[in-house]
C-alpha cells in the first residue's frame, strides 16, 4: 500500500494538535497550581502581618515614654555638667529649664508648620484662581 503524502500530512497535523492542546491544559494546570500556592503564601503572610502589627502597636507605645525619658536624662546630663563646671545649682538648673524650652520651642514650631498642611493651602489657591477667574469673565 502506498500512501498519499497529503494523507499523511494530515495526519502528522492531527497528531500535532493533541500534543498541543495537551501541552496547554498542563500549563493550565501548572500555572492555576502555582496561584493557589502564591494565594495561599499571602494568606498566611497576612495572618502574620497582623499578629505582628499588634506587636508593632506595643512597641511604638513603649518608644513614646522612653523616648521622653531620654529626653529628661540628656537635659539633666546638661544641667549636670553646668553644674560641675560653674558649682552653681541655679546655673544648672537654669540650663536644664531652657533645654526643656528650646524642645518645647521645636515642637510648636513644627506643629504649626504641619497644621499647615491641614488647610489644604494649594487646593484653596487653585479654587480661589478658578472662582477668580470665573468672576473676571463674568
Amino acid at each position: 500500500m502506498i500512501e498519499d503524502p497529503e494523507n499523511q500530512d494530515a495526519k502528522t497535523e492531527q497528531s500535532e494538535q493533541p500534543d498541543e492542546l495537551q501541552m496547554w491544559v498542563s500549563w493550565l494546570q501548572q500555572s492555576t497550581a502555582i496561584g493557589t500556592d502564591i494565594l495561599q503564601l499571602l494568606l498566611l503572610e497576612l495572618r502574620l502581618a497582623l499578629a505582628d502589627s499588634r506587636r508593632l502597636l506595643i512597641v511604638a507605645l513603649l518608644f513614646i515614654p522612653m523616648l521622653m525619658l531620654t529626653w529628661i536624662s540628656f537635659t539633666l546630663f546638661l544641667a549636670w555638667l553646668v553644674y560641675l563646671l560653674n558649682a552653681s545649682i541655679t546655673q544648672s538648673l537654669f540650663a536644664f529649664f531652657i533645654s526643656q524650652a528650646l524642645g518645647l520651642i521645636g515642637i510648636a514650631l513644627s506643629w504649626k508648620y504641619y497644621k499647615k498642611s491641614f488647610s489644604l493651602p494649594l487646593t484653596r489657591q487653585h479654587i480661589q484662581k478658578i472662582m477668580g477667574g470665573k468672576n473676571s469673565d463674568t
